[in-house]
Formats: C-alpha cells, structure tokens, sequence
C-alpha cells in the first residue's frame, strides 16, 4: 500500500535547445552573418573576418548560454516590462480577506 508511483520524466523534455553549446537560434544568425562575410566580398580579409566573427560570437554565446540557457528570452520579456508601475486604487476596490492569527 505504501509503495509510491514513480513517473520517469524524460531529460530530453527539459532539456533546453542548443546547438553547438549555444541557443540554436542565435548561433545560426551568427553562422548566417559569419556566412555572408565569407562568401559575398570574396576578399581573404574577409574571409578571416567571418571566421573570426563567427568563432567569438560562438565562445560569448556558449558562455552566456551556461549562465542561463534561455537568456534572449528573457532579456525579450525584461525589455517588455515597464520601469515603474504606479499604485492603481479605487473607493469600489475590494478588500483582501482578513484571516485569523495574521498581523494587520
């Protein structure tokens, strides 16, 4: 009767999505602008440039990603939320419910 019901949770649901140590989506804007640098100019300082872009981009973004794996995320929704948030109040507000042993 007391034996407890164990639900494996698979990693692979939890687990964030990231390619190469990084988020996915912004190693691949950074492959795809380090890609443009190499291939449209056609010049070898350009080409050195790309991959130069390409390999910091990837090392600062691997090393943001260990802090927090979802951190553009998050920075997207900080940037939503307003510095101040004024006390809103009416006469008709409702009151919170008093509770028994709760100081006032």
């Amino acid at each position: 009767m007391n034996d407890r019901r164990t639900i494996p949770i698979h990693l692979s649901l939890i687990r964030p999505i990231l390619l190469m140590g990084a988020e996915r989506e912004l190693a691949l804007v950074s492959g795809i602008i380090a890609a443009v640098l190499v291939m449209s100019l056609g010049r070898i300082v350009f080409t050195i440039a790309g991959v130069v872009f390409w390999s910091l981009s990837l090392a600062v973004l691997q090393k943001a990603a260990k802090a927090d794996p979802q951190f553009s995320r998050v920075y997207l929704r900080h940037t939503r939320y307003r510095a101040y948030y004024a006390a809103q109040s009416s006469v008709s507000a409702r009151l919170a419910p008093v509770r028994e042993g709760m100081p006032c």
